[in-house]
Order: structure tokens, then sequence, then C-alpha cells
């Protein structure tokens, strides 16, 4: 099977920088794919994609050494399921506030025994004939945590079989908590999800919307991080066009 290149990067310690897909633009995707990001996060859930747009996207990546990671809109059996059919390397599945979430989570992208996921899809072959036997251990299962609810039982989710990454929502976590971003309340909160982690040996993610960010946030220890997104870095483009133009 087709190795799972940001899983074996961070088995050896090093942390994998990604880029963030929201426009539903497979052209966008290739463009990035082809950048030498170890990884490219794309959001089904408050990005623009349908199912059309985002097979097509995997279809680009595919080739590259850039491994796809797709945040599925919510946590259904089916719905994560049929992205990682469809040739999604790994999941990073929203709003988990409870080790038996997190555990439905694992039941969709784990054959069994370890999970339920039903076998097949199409592409599956193209990743090589041994892919049922090892997606197991090829494909990256990653629970969200962005709410108090959930960073109160952190520990057990943490520790349920079969997940691998616990991914921070700053955003919605500092809403849930409400705080403000980067106050001493919400980054004791991060560094508590992150030290779950580590207990447990699995590993957490972050996702930055700057580079100095993604490099600050490796260097406490995360190690599945964006560095930003396409609309974003689109946006900071025109602002620098425009200020070149003075305008």
């Amino acid at each position: 099977m087709k190795k799972n290149i940001v899983l074996e990067k961070i088995k050896c310690g090093e942390p994998v920088f990604g880029f963030g897909l929201v426009s539903g633009s497979p052209l966008i995707a290739e463009l990035v794919a082809h950048a030498g990001f170890d990884w490219i996060w794309i959001d089904t859930q408050h990005g623009y994609w349908d199912e059309n747009e985002l097979l097509a996207a995997l279809q680009v990546i595919f080739p590259t050494d850039t491994t796809p990671i797709v945040r599925p809109g919510s946590n259904e059996f089916y719905r994560i399921g049929r992205l990682l059919d469809a040739g999604a390397e790994g999941v990073i599945v929203p709003m988990v506030n409870s080790p038996e979430e997190a555990a439905a989570a694992v039941l969709a992208a784990r054959y069994p025994p370890t999970g339920g996921r039903s076998g097949g899809g199409a592409r599956l072959s193209l990743f090589g004939d041994d892919y049922f036997e090892r997606a197991n251990d090829e494909v990256l299962v990653a629970v969200m945590i962005e709410t108090t609810q959930a960073l109160a039982v952190v520990d057990e989710i943490a520790a349920v079989p079969g997940v691998d990454c616990l991914f921070i929502g700053p955003g919605d976590l500092r809403f849930s908590m409400q705080t403000q971003p980067g106050s001493a309340e919400h980054e004791a909160a991060i560094a508590r999800i992150l030290d779950a982690a580590n207990s447990a040996g699995i590993f957490a993610g972050f996702p930055c919307g700057a580079v100095e960010e993604a490099i600050r946030r490796a260097d406490q220890g995360f190690k599945l991080v964006t560095c930003t997104s396409d609309l974003s870095t689109l946006r900071s483009g025109l602002t620098s066009v425009l200020e070149a133009l003075g305008r």
C-alpha cells in the first residue's frame, strides 16, 4: 500500500506542515500538491467542496508526495467512509466531545477488527493490492477537540484505541470557553490538550493561519500543523498588490 508520508514523518519525530483548501478548486489543489507541502487539509465542513470537486482534487493530489487529509462535515459513519473510499489518506473529524464520539470516528475509519469500515471503493486498488490489509496502519484518524465539554474528558478521548491525533479547533474552543484567542486561559487549554496527546502516546495538531505561528506551534510540540489556506493566501496577495498600487 502507498505509504502515508505524514504518519511516517511524525513517527520519526518530525512535524509536518500543511496547507488548507476551502475554495473547492481542484486546480488550486493540484498547484498546492506540487508545491512541496507535507499535506493538504481539504475542509468540507467550512469549505466549498462538492463531491465531484473533492474527487477531482484527490485525483490530482494522488501522484504527488503530498498527503490529502479531509475534514468531513460531521462525525458520520457513511460520510467518513466515503471520503476514505475516494482516496483521502486521513480524516480530521470535527466536534468530538466524548470518548464515545471518538470511538464512533474510529469505527467509521478503521476496518475490522479495530473498526467497522465497510470494504469497497473503486479507487483503492490504486494504493496497492494490500490496501485492505494495511489501511488501518496507514490512514490517519484525528479527532477535533474544540469545546469545554471535550476539554473536560480529553484524557479519555486521547485513550480511545485507533485515535492517532488530537487536533485542536482553537476558534471554537475559545468561543466555548468565552475567552479571547491567545489569552492565558486559552493557551492553558491548548497546552492541556497537547499534554493529553503526549501522555497517551499519540500526537496533536493545530491549524495555523501563518507560517510564523506554524513554526511556533511545531516548536511547542504540535506535529500536524497547517501554515495557511488558499483563500487567506489569495487575500494577503491581493492586499500586497493594492498596497503597491497605493490603494
